[in-house]
């Protein structure tokens, strides 16, 4: 139960993004920089970068 009341604030930010900004979390309460600032990318990624690619796609498509 411990387990699902520690993860449980970080799976209300979806189910991808979520695990991601657990992982940067834990890993700089952890001293582990170089690890947080991995998940954090990948975050940054998934979250802006493959919108925009995305959207670039799209619009190619369409023109």
């Amino acid at each position: 139960m411990s387990r699902i009341k520690r993860l449980g604030p970080f799976l209300l930010l979806g189910p991808i993004s979520g695990p991601l900004v657990a992982g940067v979390v834990f890993n700089l309460r952890e001293g582990r920089p170089v690890l947080a600032s991995l998940y954090a990318m990948a975050l940054a990624e998934f979250t802006f970068l493959l919108p925009v690619v995305t959207a670039h796609l799209g619009l190619q498509l369409v023109s």
